[in-house]
């Protein structure tokens, strides 16, 4: 197997695309262990690969200075081509249909390239990390673990006996709101534990509702903090209780003992593997679950 000094990974998308990539990072550093690994994503991701000792570098794919690389014969910014042309061995998960990308870095670099898929197909059977995880497999890496792992230390062991997250990136795959009120009221009544309540810029309005119906001096609300401290928030909670969403993945991979309530996208290409995750499936839309059956399947974890 040929070495590669410097190798990068590449990969757009929303957090849950990345967090299921992950195994490919564990993967290049299991392997090429005196590699430097590089990560290309958008803001936040590579710092949380930083952090988990994944990654040794990296840069952020929305700012502005990368956007000419994603323009037919573009004028690449000089220094972050020269960035580029450092590593010998590019992973792209970009979605790069008329190979304007990978023409642009064919320009700057001799790295070899291997170009990975930025989304599985919904028609097939394998889950979504393992289909990320085979491109590798050109290079002679197959048979490694496909379940995303970020190992990082608590902020504060065991101060949460619950953290949930209300929001994910499309409203159909929410529960409502009301719910959600109504469960972690009682959820308070029944528990002396600390609540955490985690929310994005998508969640702001949601998480005004749910702090009006439930002000406690038990919860604490945190909103848009970067993922390397979300991170350290959710692995010092007992368990996790959220949606289809990236951080949903984020726990699971953190080994957070998790609920998740999962509504009409495909489970088996989506659903986080891990052993501590369960699921409560909607039977048609999400507001099918009742609250009776998430505080039982919370409480009993």
């Amino acid at each position: 197997m040929a070495g590669f000094d410097r190798i990068l990974v590449v990969r757009g998308g929303a957090i849950g695309d990345f967090i299921l990539t992950l195994p490919v990072f564990s993967a290049l550093r299991e392997t090429f262990r005196p590699s430097i690994i590089g990560s290309l994503a958008p803001v936040g991701r590579g710092e949380l690969a930083m952090a988990a000792g994944l990654a040794d570098e990296m840069q952020d794919l929305d700012k502005r200075e990368w956007a000419e690389f994603f323009v037919s014969d573009g004028n690449p910014d000089p220094k972050k081509a020269k960035w580029l042309s450092q590593f010998d061995l590019v992973v792209s998960f970009l979605h790069d249909p008329k190979r304007v990308w990978a023409n642009n870095l064919r320009r700057i670099s001799s790295a070899r390239l291997l170009e990975g898929c930025s989304r599985p197909s919904e028609n097939g059977g394998m889950h979504a990390s393992k289909v990320l995880l085979s491109v590798l497999e050109e290079i002679g890496i197959s048979g490694l673990d496909s379940l995303p792992q970020i190992n990082v230390d608590a902020a504060d062991k065991g101060r949460y006996g619950l953290a949930v997250h209300p929001g994910s990136g499309s409203e159909s795959k929410n529960w409502p709101v009301a719910k959600w009120c109504e469960f972690l009221g009682k959820w308070l009544e029944n528990n002396r534990g600390r609540l955490l309540v985690v929310g994005g810029e998508a969640e702001i309005g949601k998480l005004d509702q749910i702090q009006q119906a439930i002000s406690s001096e038990q919860v604490d609300f945190l909103e848009n903090v970067p993922l390397p401290d979300l991170a350290q928030m959710l692995k010092s909670s007992r368990i996790f209780m959220g949606h289809d969403s990236g951080i949903s993945h984020l726990s699971a991979a953190l080994g957070v003992q998790s609920v998740i309530l999962w509504g009409a996208t495909n489970r088996i290409l989506w659903g986080p593997q891990h052993h501590d995750v369960r699921f409560i499936q909607a039977d048609e839309a999400m507001d099918s679950i009742t609250v009776d059956e998430v505080l039982k399947a919370v409480e009993g974890g």
